[in-house]
């Protein structure tokens, strides 16, 4: 079965060339069998291994902002070539000043909130026209899971919760006595930010 006349890989080259929020959506396909054709379901694997990198002089900036502070008064280094970019973030590798821990950094895209926001507005809006026009479309509550994607995307940009939901975890692994089996990032709050 086939989206309309559009083929599975027109499909995702087209939501990877209208940007991040596309992508999510994509990926949201991706994990979704049970809503999705088999053929979309597997094309749209594709989007969760491919984004275009941020220019390490943009991440730096972002850095210096976000820290209020040198970036070497808190790394002794930052690789400038990211371990991986994915569509909302990057991810640097980087050694602590002091303890000289290795540790990853993750960075939020420049303006990739907005672009979120707006994007996820424009695809509600769409959503409701559609349930209007055709109302049986509104048995799937196609709005809803709009809604959904759209809770759940806004989430994945907010880093202060991330952080809370990575320590909730370690939390339970060590209340449940599971640090052998499994494991969690450690935060690290004097150079978390938003």
């Amino acid at each position: 079965m086939r989206l309309g006349l559009l083929s599975p890989q027109y499909l995702r080259r087209l939501f990877e060339r209208m940007g991040a929020t596309y992508i999510k959506l994509g990926q949201f396909i991706a994990s979704a069998p049970t809503l999705f054709p088999a053929e979309y379901v597997q094309e749209f694997q594709n989007c969760f291994d491919r984004a275009p990198e941020v220019p390490f002089q943009q991440i730096q900036a972002i850095l210096r902002e976000e820290l209020r502070r040198p970036i070497e008064s808190v790394y002794e280094y930052v690789d400038p070539t990211p371990v991986a970019s994915a569509s909302i973030a990057q991810v640097h590798a980087a050694r602590l000043k002091g303890s000289q821990e290795d540790v990853v950094i993750k960075v939020l895209k420049p303006g990739i909130k907005d672009i979120l926001v707006a994007d996820l507005n424009f695809v509600y809006i769409v959503a409701r026209i559609l349930e209007f026009l055709n109302p049986e479309l509104s048995r799937a509550s196609l709005v809803g899971i709009v809604k959904d994607i759209r809770e759940s995307m806004l989430e994945e940009v907010d880093f202060y919760k991330e952080a809370a939901n990575i320590e909730a975890f370690r939390s339970y692994l060590e209340a449940m006595g599971l640090t052998r089996q499994a494991t969690a990032p450690k935060v690290y709050q004097h150079c978390s930010t938003q």
